[in-house]
């Protein structure tokens, strides 16, 4: 175990699909934690063939709801912005997405808080007329689109990655119970993990899991999770902060 470092040595299931998995593993990991990645999600690009025709220089805003969503749209869209289109993104991490891609951010909510933050900002309350185009993955929550059609805007979506069943090695299962401490960031990551693991579930069910909403943390709840700690937003700095502050509460 490491000692004298904020995590002290603290092994910690990191639930992410893969690609967002890195970031998080390696803050772990240089804060003196074991960054033990476990996606129980896989990402899987749409055929660009199967895509609703939308034209792109018609849309008033096009709003990014996750990393994924900025690199699949971005990888089949090659066609310019129309000046008058503002690019938002629902929070930090597809900021950050949309900035490495090479697309500006007209549009942030200063609460990284999901959909819920994106909707409070002044630019969303009046859209009488406005064509928008959310970009997500299949079956996404309908919050957004369902409270932008009630404020009088033209929804469309545009799906371009699936979520699907990892197929991890029994040793990668057995080796994922053995960790000290959960994350999961999604209902469906929980879901997941608990197909995924349901040999060792129970060695799971009274370990911290840390999740970044009350809904994730309810739903956890229902499956017979413990010990569920929200986090103050849906950041990796976050989640790291809650871990040093629950390692540090528990005195090791």
């Amino acid at each position: 175990m490491v000692a004298n470092t904020p995590l002290n040595g603290l092994k910690v299931l990191v639930t992410r699909p893969e690609q967002q998995a890195k970031n998080l593993c390696d803050m772990i990991e240089t804060t003196g934690g074991e960054a033990m990645a476990f996606p129980v999600i896989d990402i899987v690009s749409t055929d660009v063939q199967t895509w609703p025709q939308f034209v792109l220089a018609e849309q008033d805003m096009i709003i990014f709801v996750s990393r994924n969503a900025v690199t699949n749209f971005v990888n089949a869209i090659k066609e310019p912005f129309a000046k008058h289109t503002q690019l938002v993104s629902v929070g930090a991490g597809s900021a950050a997405s949309m900035r490495l891609h090479g697309l500006h951010v007209d549009l942030q909510p200063s609460q990284s808080i999901g959909s819920e933050g994106l909707l409070l900002m002044p630019e969303f309350e009046e859209l009488v007329g406005k064509q928008i185009l959310i970009v997500r993955g299949k079956g996404g929550r309908e919050l957004l689109a369902d409270t932008l059609l009630q404020r009088g805007a033209v929804v469309h979506y545009l799906e371009v990655y699936k979520r699907a069943l990892p197929r991890p090695t029994l040793e990668q299962c057995e080796q994922a119970i053995t960790a000290e401490c959960v994350v999961c960031t999604s209902v469906e990551g929980v879901k997941n993990l608990s197909l995924l693991l349901q040999k060792g579930l129970k060695t799971l069910l009274d370990k911290p899991m840390l999740v970044v909403s009350e809904r994730i943390k309810n739903y956890a709840e229902s499956l017979g999770f413990q010990n569920i700690i929200v986090t103050s937003n849906v950041s990796d700095d976050a989640v790291l902060e809650q871990l040093i502050k629950m390692e540090n509460n528990d005195g090791k």
